[in-house]
C-alpha cells in the first residue's frame, strides 16, 4: 500500500512536494488547479518538479478541480472544458503522471429535476469521458472518475456506473468519505462491491455523514475498522490519499492511524 497527500494549489508546488516528503508520505497527488498549479504554470516548473520527484524517489498522481462542466448541455461550455481536460492530460503526461482524476459532478440549476434532464447530463458526461479517455490513452495516462457528495438532485451511483461502464478504460477513483455522505457505511459497501475490479485509487477522510468536511480520521462518524475490513476483503493494495484539509500534520496522523488498522 502507498499513502499520499494532495498538494494545495494555493502554494507553490515545489514547496508542497518538499513538505509532503518531510511528513513521510510515499507520493504526492498533484492538484492541477488554480491559482498556482494551472497547466501553464506546471509546464513552466516541469524541470524543478521532475527533479524533486526523482530526488525524493516519489511518484505523482494527478487531481483536477471538481466543478468542471463535462455534463453541461451548453455545448460550447462543454467543448471548452474538454479542451481544458486535454491540457490537464498533457501536463500530467509531461510530469510522468500515470493516473489522473476527474469528478462526476454537475447538473446545476434545474437540469437534474427531470428524467429527461438527467439522461442528457449522463449522455453528455459519457461523451466527454470517451473523448478524453481516447486522448489520454495516446499520452499513456489512465483516467479515473471520482464520486462526489450527492448534491440535491445530484448524480446517483447508478448514473455514475453508467458512465464507468460505457467509457472503455475509465477507472474508478473511490472517495470513501464522499460515499458515506450519500448513504453511510451501506453506500461505501455498495461502491466497493460494485466496482471492486475497477477501483484504481482511494481518497480517505472523515465527516459526520451530512456533508463533505474533510476531517482527520476519527473526528467524524465513519467506521474505519469497517472500511479496513472491506478493503482487505477486496485485497486492495494500491494508492490511498489522505484528503484531510484541517492541516498536513493531521493528514500525517491520519495516515499513521490508517496504517495501524490496515496492517
Amino acid at each position: 500500500m502507498q499513502y499520499g497527500l494532495l498538494s494545495s494549489a494555493i502554494y507553490d508546488l515545489t514547496e508542497e512536494i518538499k513538505s509532503i516528503k518531510k511528513l513521510g508520505f510515499d507520493y504526492v497527488e498533484i492538484g492541477i488547479e488554480e491559482p498556482k498549479a494551472t497547466p501553464q504554470i506546471l509546464i513552466r516548473q516541469k524541470a524543478q518538479i521532475l527533479g524533486l520527484l526523482k530526488e525524493y524517489r516519489m511518484q505523482a498522481l494527478g487531481h483536477t478541480s471538481y466543478w468542471v462542466g463535462f455534463g453541461s448541455s451548453h455545448n460550447k461550455v462543454r467543448e471548452g472544458w474538454i479542451a481544458e481536460g486535454k491540457e490537464m492530460i498533457h501536463v500530467a503526461a509531461s510530469l510522468n503522471i500515470k493516473l489522473l482524476n476527474f469528478h462526476f459532478h454537475g447538473g446545476e440549476g434545474q437540469s437534474m429535476q427531470t428524467k429527461f434532464g438527467r439522461d442528457i447530463f449522463v449522455s453528455n458526461f459519457t461523451d466527454s469521458m470517451l473523448e478524453l479517455s481516447r486522448f489520454a490513452k495516446k499520452s499513456k495516462v489512465t483516467l479515473m472518475l471520482e464520486n462526489v457528495p450527492l448534491q440535491r438532485n445530484g448524480p446517483t451511483i447508478k448514473e455514475y456506473s453508467q458512465v464507468i461502464e460505457n467509457t472503455q478504460g475509465l477507472m474508478v477513483h473511490l472517495d470513501i468519505a464522499h460515499a458515506y455522505t450519500e448513504g453511510g457505511m451501506k453506500m461505501i459497501r455498495e461502491y466497493v462491491e460494485r466496482f471492486s475490479d475497477k477501483i484504481a485509487h482511494l481518497h480517505i477522510h472523515d465527516n459526520h455523514g451530512e456533508h463533505d468536511e474533510h476531517l482527520p480520521l476519527g473526528m467524524g462518524t465513519i467506521d474505519f475498522n469497517g472500511v479496513a475490513s472491506m478493503l482487505k476483503g477486496m485485497d486492495y493494495n494500491r494508492t490511498i490519499t489522505l484528503e484531510v484539509f484541517t492541516s498536513k500534520s493531521d493528514a500525517a496522523s491520519s495516515m499513521r492511524y490508517l496504517k495501524g488498522i490496515l496492517g
